[in-house]
């Protein structure tokens, strides 16, 4: 394992995705949907206004259907960078595939219609559409690091469709986000 400019270790193994040598490239690697949500994460208007309201240092797990290894989102100097290997203190994993992708990273709207398309995607029945999820860290993290807010702040339509799946209050969240620690047996190491 041979060491980069900024500190992370490059993998050296045959289809591994192509490590980002500093901050400033974080969005290109091999794989044309990781380089897209990484894009995604690091500049689309939505997802950078809904980025602010986490605190520097929040990372989540992230997996990808059609690659190997294991990547993190991690939120630094204020922005969203998607790094490949692990993070030590996770708040979410995601299993992303190519068509959850696509359909995330089509979304044109603002903070809400974001949102909605995310969880859109999360309840999807479909394991080609679904973006596979599980909350890691405990309710009072996610309230300490902003999560909460965030998504009290992305508005009316994610207030609106969170109804349609019965979560008009805080409580009916957290009761939501403690069934993603155990409803999922793909998460069940996590």
């Amino acid at each position: 394992m041979a060491t980069n400019t900024s500190g992370r270790t490059r993998s050296g193994r045959s289809g591994s995705p192509v490590e980002p040598q500093s901050i400033d490239d974080c969005t290109q690697y091999s794989d044309i949907h990781v380089s897209k949500l990484a894009r995604f994460f690091h500049s689309h208007p939505a997802w950078v206004a809904a980025a602010k309201n986490v605190v520097d240092g929040a990372s989540s797990r992230v997996y990808f259907s059609h690659v190997p290894g294991e990547f993190h989102l991690l939120r630094h100097d204020g922005q969203s960078l998607l790094l490949p290997g692990p993070t030590s203190d996770p708040d979410f994993a995601f299993r992303f595939t190519p068509s959850s992708i696509d359909a995330i990273t089509a979304e044109s709207g603002d903070v809400g219609d974001f949102a909605v398309a995310l969880f859109r995607a999360i309840v999807d029945r479909n394991p080609e559409e679904q973006v596979g999820f599980h909350v890691v860290a405990p309710f009072r993290r996610l309230l300490v690091r902003g999560y909460v807010g965030l998504l009290l702040k992305s508005g009316p339509k994610v207030l609106r469709y969170g109804a349609t799946h019965g979560i008009t209050t805080v409580g009916d969240l957290r009761r939501f986000l403690a069934q993603t620690r155990v409803s999922d047996p793909r998460w069940k190491d996590l």
